[in-house]
């Protein structure tokens, strides 16, 4: 009977606790909807900037595809804009899409060479597509325009693990950690010894 009933407070209280979070996820999405809906209203829909904003917004917010095709919208009356083929590649890994968004963050390396951030994150894409070499390849390339970059280092050190380069992967796990990369230090004790 005390089991009993301590099952059915259980499932009272759980009940209670999911009416309270989908009443906290309605809240949230009719503020997101009335943020879109006031952010229409005041821009000139007529502009790239509009469309990669929007996106932006969208993408902040987890509505993914929303995002990517505000950026659609958006390179089309700008297409030589790297940071929208960069901000479309990061929803495009957010819906897991890695080949859209290796194609992404190699079109805004092409128009800007010289972004770190879109050299990881195409080597994140490659690794979680068993690319290791190619994601090596990235990560380095990363870590040349920025030395300070603790996520490349750690991407890179997994890479070359991942390869049997263990030397070479440990000294990049020991930098990342350096740089500020705590999370580094999860592989180095599984690895590293």
């Amino acid at each position: 009977m005390k089991n009993s009933l301590l099952y059915c407070l259980f499932f009272l209280f759980s009940l209670n606790a999911m009416a309270q979070l989908d009443k906290q996820d309605k809240n949230l999405l009719k503020k997101y909807n009335k943020a879109i809906t006031e952010y229409n209203k005041a821009n000139d829909s007529t502009t790239a900037d509009f469309y990669y904003k929007r996106g932006g917004i969208r993408h902040d917010h987890l509505d993914f595809q929303a995002a990517v095709n505000d950026y659609d919208k958006s390179l089309i009356l700008d297409p030589e804009n790297f940071k929208i083929y960069y901000n479309r590649g990061l929803a495009k890994m957010d819906l897991q899409l890695l080949h859209g968004a290796i194609a992404d963050f190699s079109k805004s390396i092409t128009i800007n060479p010289d972004n770190p951030y879109a050299y990881n994150n195409r080597a994140i894409c490659k690794y979680d597509l068993k690319d290791h070499f190619g994601a090596t390849q990235d990560s380095s390339m990363a870590i040349t325009l920025d030395p300070k970059n603790a996520a490349a280092y750690n991407n890179r050190g997994i890479n070359y693990i991942k390869m049997g380069l263990l030397d070479e992967g440990c000294k990049d796990l020991h930098k990342a950690y350096e740089l500020g990369d705590k999370k580094s230090m999860k592989a180095i004790k599984k690895f590293c010894k």
